[in-house]
């Protein structure tokens, strides 16, 4: 084992290190403090004089348009308009050049009320800087064919080092206790491995993780420099120093520099992977000599940090389907054999031989004589084991600590180091080093316990892990260690761990077991093989329906990063054709996926321009699509009214679309999509994805013949879908116009500056909301992410409004709701729920909003709702 000294050493002095306000930034760039009302510069640090031509005595105080055209002040007001700016957000040159000769990328985000600028140096020279999607696009190819994790994270390190030029890429995956491990490498042939290697929590403070999981990306261009202070260090406004949490040029911590300086790491890059809204890992980027990396490419990098957080997200949640699956059939067997019995106890214990294997070595292979652990059954105060267990009153005084504690583990309690938390079990850690039990009835008197043996480990750390404490003149802190060798540790009085599968499975036990004691066990067996076989074409459906998904999403990513020209319009066209399936997704789900109006469809797509200038007629008879045909048919919709509204007759006062459809006389679909009074139509001369979608996938998806025609007087497009697409004729007449109404501006809040409490369980929609709030000048309340959290603020909170989040980690927010009617308070619901199944009577008038929303949806909703 470790030597046991180091318990006595507080690593928390790391954590409560200040590394949000340095007051310094890494002096190759240069930054201004602006007030945002009075564009007054109020601090300033850097190179200014050689980046902007001004030293800072000449800018200290100045107001911007010293220093910036007036074009380019507009800029800065749009943005601080349009945009939350909670992140920085890139301006790469030429947009904020100040001298003609020194090209410069900058980057502004707001930091509490202080406009933060930020510039540097721009490399033009670099072979991306000409097409940073193409380089994204060449970064993603060939991710989603790797075969197993490892492989996937192998594929993300080699292509970071490709692009960026480290010497060494490493992705470094954080571990339950807090630890690293060094998953993936990619590195110079000259340098030692790190693959494999383990490094302590307190190599990443807690407050560094915190900041990794708010930013995507954080580098360091070299490791000794002299920082250049902010001047002055205090705000004379705001009488505090400005937190550069999301500064790109923000100083780097004397003890991490010194840590990499001990590793022999002269500059480093870092990119988040956030996976369900948690730190999953880093990939970590290290060079043996200072390096600059310019900004175009660190954008490149941010872009792919998200997307391949997103595919290994993916990927995870598969492999736990899959798992669960297996788990499913195997206790559906155990289920149906134990329904046959009369006595629930004596048929619990006639099949410990299939509670053994349903979880017995968590699928680890086994090595040469090592013990499959064992199973005890404690029911109706009698004890039945099998395999390698501790005795009869080892495991009685086990059950009864366990009675005690496991209201707090919702009948469900796992643990690879149970002498650490029950010590008597270090007489017994070589048959039971791990537990994981299950409370079989409903009192938690009875239980089913599997054991694992102690299984001793030697892990290999980056040098010594325990850090040795100094007296300096700060006082006392921790000193990175100097010595990077391999450094092994005995593990000893531990088991295999158990994993997140094992524990879905015991949860799906328990869940199984109370249902036979609280129903007769003839009546259980019946309705459990009917359930089992329902289950399992659900499951099979539901997993289908998801991968089929996930590549469409692939696929639509893929396509509109080759059609886009630049990284706004990626993200917003992506965003739109996901919001397109979104709905039609919606209206499937509405009828549990057999058909959709094709009326309600085209209806939902033009949902979005009915305060436009233009109007719309349908004529028709209505009809059911089948739910493949009604997909791509609302994709291509979707993409006719987008190009209407850009260049077509949606884009001009008065203009019209008419959309007329009739069946043939074998039962297909012929549909007409005619605009005019629109801009004269050019025929393009090259087609981008949007005319793709319409003229190749629609007929590739229906086996139909769309015909799409650039005519002058306006666009017309021909759709013929064949008999198969249709679902049935409803044979109602259709005859439907939109005409354009004036826009109806919402009323400003009769609530000044109102509070608004969040509700939402994932951490990625709350930075959203947090950001649409903080644009609006509001405040938040909260966020409460779990339901014990949410019913404190809503019975004790201040507030005027709320947003509830249906579903929070699986149990739902009814409750919450109910008091807020109680007090009268406002709110709405949002989820991704089809509202008129899931609502109780109660809250069936309730607003509800369906996810995805766009933060303009949210905003006008609670216009609405504080008016």
């Amino acid at each position: 084992m470790r030597r046991q000294s180091a318990a006595a050493i507080d690593t928390t002095n790391c954590d409560r290190e200040a590394i949000h306000i340095p007051g310094a930034i890494l002096p190759h760039g240069a930054m201004l403090a602006v007030n945002p009302a009075t564009l007054l510069i109020e601090q300033l640090a850097g190179d200014t004089a050689g980046l902007l031509g001004r030293d800072a005595a000449a800018l200290a105080g100045a107001h911007l348009s010293a220093l910036f055209s007036a074009a380019q002040i507009n800029r800065l007001q749009l943005s601080m308009q349009n945009y939350s700016l909670s992140r920085p957000r890139h301006l790469l040159d030429p947009m904020m050049r100040v001298m003609a000769e020194r090209p410069i990328d900058a980057s502004v985000h707001l930091s509490g009320d202080v406009l933060v600028i930020e510039v540097e140096d721009a490399d033009l020279a670099n072979r991306h800087a000409v097409d940073p999607l193409a380089c994204v696009q060449d970064m993603i190819d060939g991710l989603g064919d790797t075969p197993d994790l490892q492989a996937c994270c192998q594929f993300a390190a080699e292509r970071v080092r490709s692009v960026t030029g480290y010497d060494r890429v490493m992705v470094y995956r954080f571990m339950p206790d807090g630890s690293g491990w060094v998953y993936a490498e990619c590195r110079q042939d000259r340098l030692t491995p790190f693959l494999d290697l383990h490094y302590p929590a307190s190599d990443i403070p807690k407050q560094a993780r915190a900041l990794y999981l708010n930013s995507w990306l954080r580098l360091i261009t070299e490791v000794d420099y002299t920082p250049a202070p902010l001047q002055p260090p205090v705000n004379p406004r705001t009488g505090s120093p400005l937190d550069m949490s999301f500064a790109t040029l923000r100083d780097v911590s004397a003890v991490h520099r010194e840590y990499l300086r001990n590793m022999g790491v002269d500059a480093s890059m870092s990119i988040s992977i956030i996976v369900a809204g948690e730190l999953w890992g880093l990939i970590s980027c290290h060079h043996c000599t200072p390096r600059r990396l310019p900004r175009h490419l660190r954008a490149v990098c941010e872009l792919f940090g998200s997307m391949f957080s997103l595919q290994l997200e993916a990927r995870l949640r598969a492999e736990q389907l899959e798992m669960r699956l297996l788990s499913r059939e195997a206790l559906a067997k155990i289920m149906q054999s134990l329904a046959q019995e009369d006595d629930y106890a004596a048929g619990l214990i006639s099949q410990r031989q299939a509670l053994v294997d349903y979880i017995a070595a968590g699928g680890l292979a086994l090595r040469a004589g090592e013990s499959r652990g064992g199973i005890a059954i404690r029911v109706n105060h009698g004890v039945t084991m099998l395999g390698d267990t501790p005795d009869d009153d080892q495991i009685s005084a086990l059950t009864d600590w366990l009675t005690q504690k496991m209201e707090n583990f919702e009948g469900v309690f796992a643990t690879d180091r149970l002498s650490e938390i029950f010590p008597p079990a270090k007489a017994y850690t070589n048959v039971a080093a791990g537990l994981l039990a299950v409370s079989v009835s409903r009192e938690p008197r009875d239980f089913i316990l599997w054991f694992r043996p102690e299984v001793v480990q030697t892990v290999r750390w980056g040098g010594d892990p325990d850090k040795p404490v100094t007296v300096g003149p700060n006082g006392i802190r921790l000193t990175p260690r100097k010595s990077f060798e391999a450094w092994t540790e005995t593990v000893a009085g531990r088991s295999s761990p158990w994993s997140l599968s094992d524990n879905d499975a015991a949860f799906d036990l328990r869940v199984s077991l109370l249902e036979i004691v609280l129903r007769r066990i003839d009546a259980a067996a019946r309705e459990r093989l009917r359930a089992w076989q329902q289950e399992q074409l659900l499951m099979a459906e539901l997993d289908h329906r998801v991968k089929n998904t996930l590549a469409n999403i692939q696929a639509i990513v893929s396509q509109t990063s080759r059609s886009a020209t630049s990284l706004e319009g990626f993200t917003e066209g992506l965003d739109r054709r996901i919001r397109s399936m979104s709905r039609a997704h919606s209206l499937l789900t509405k009828s549990r996926w057999e058909a959709v109006s094709l009326k309600t469809l085209i209806l939902e797509e033009l949902d979005a321009y009915k305060s436009s200038s233009a109007n719309f007629a349908l004529v028709g008879t209505d009809v059911m699509l089948e739910p493949k045909a009604a997909l791509a048919l609302s994709l291509a919709i979707h993409e006719l009214a987008t190009n209407a509204a850009k260049f077509g007759s949606l884009s001009v006062a008065g203009g019209r679309v008419d959309i007329n459809w009739q069946l043939d006389t074998v039962g297909g679909l012929n549909l007409v999509w005619q605009e005019s009074g629109g801009p004269p139509v050019k025929t393009p001369k090259m087609r981008g994805f949007g005319s793709t979608l319409i003229e190749r996938a629609l007929a590739m998806e229906t086996g139909g013949r769309p015909t799409l025609a650039f005519e002058p007087a306006g666009v017309k497009c021909t759709i013929a879908l064949p008999a198969s697409a249709v679902h049935k004729a409803v044979g109602t007449s259709i005859a439907v116009t939109i005409e354009h109404k004036a826009p109806v501006v919402p009323a400003v809040p009769v609530i000044a500056d109102p509070r608004i409490l969040i509700v939402e369980d994932s951490a990625l929609v709350v930075m959203v909301l947090e950001d649409v709030m903080a644009g609006l000048g509001w405040e938040v309340v909260g966020p409460a992410l779990r339901l014990v959290d949410a019913l404190v603020l809503a019975r004790d909170g201040s507030f005027d409004a709320a947003l509830l989040d249906i579903n929070l980690h699986g149990e739902m927010s009814w409750d919450v709701a109910a008091i807020l009617q109680d007090r009268n308070i406002p709110f709405i619901f949002t989820t991704g729920y089809d509202s008129g199944t899931v609502l109780p009577p109660r809250f069936e008038k309730a607003w509800v909003l369906g996810k995805p929303y766009k933060s303009a949806d949210i905003v006008s909703a609670l216009q609405t709702l504080l008016r």
